[in-house]
């Protein structure tokens, strides 16, 4: 299957990209950073994985939907690319990042998987979310909202396409020890707000409230296979390996 995901070339992304890659699909990864994406791709190509490279960023609505449009079709989207936000109280972070995490994660979201879904004739797009998304995270509310509403946007999508063989799934990749809850989990600040954040993240850790890895990763190779189609609209956790 030829499979796009998007921020595929680094952290979590490269994880799900080398995954895939072994299970034998087409990869067509994107990101904003050239140098990790040239890295990608010939580390993938050494161990024999068709894959391919583009630089789009999410923060442009149109850059990847232009790609994907470009692409003549494809049959998964893995809609991974996302933004951790300002941390902060709501009402004293810069009001410009964390609308921009929005636009970031759910705008470019939500133009990625409309795209997708115009090309498509069968397959699946995947939304990659997080428990944020579903229990709060004070003083980080930029990436919890909007990965609230990316999950409401899998459930309405799922909805409107019942009648074609189309699944959208929202996958929850657990608290992994790399990205977001690394850093989270090493952050070293004198902000309060930043160091209770990094506080509960090492608590998380600590109590090995974290997701292997590798679980994370296969759990995806599964979900992109198809396992899942029949639970389209709902939201997949590790919970369900």
């Amino acid at each position: 299957m030829r499979v796009l995901i998007t921020g595929g070339a680094k952290e979590l992304g490269r994880a799900f990209s080398d995954v895939l890659g072994a299970q034998g699909h087409q990869l067509v990864i994107t990101g904003r950073d050239e140098k990790a994406l040239d890295t990608a791709q010939a580390e993938l190509t050494a161990r024999g994985v068709d894959v391919e490279t583009h630089v789009a960023d999410l923060g442009d609505p149109h850059a990847t939907s232009k790609l994907i449009e470009s692409l003549g079709g494809i049959d998964v989207l893995v809609n991974n690319g996302a933004l951790g936000g300002p941390v902060g109280p709501t009402w004293q972070v810069d009001e410009n990042e964390w609308w921009h995490t929005f636009e970031v994660n759910l705008r470019g979201a939500a133009f990625a998987a409309n795209a997708a879904i115009r090309t498509m004739t069968s397959g699946r797009i995947i939304n990659v979310v997080s428990n944020a998304g579903v229990h709060r995270w004070p003083y980080v509310t930029a990436y919890s909202v909007s990965k609230a509403a990316v999950i409401k946007l899998t459930e309405n999508l799922a909805i409107e396409l019942k009648h074609r063989p189309i699944a959208v799934l929202s996958y929850d990749p657990g608290m992994v020890d790399i990205g977001l809850m690394r850093r989270g989990a090493t952050m070293d600040s004198q902000d309060p707000h930043q160091q209770r954040v990094s506080t509960w993240a090492r608590s998380q850790r600590d109590t090995g409230r974290f997701t292997p890895l590798e679980q994370s990763a296969d759990l995806l190779g599964r979900i992109v296979r198809g396992e899942f189609d029949h639970l389209s609209g709902g939201l997949i956790t590790p919970k369900d390996s």
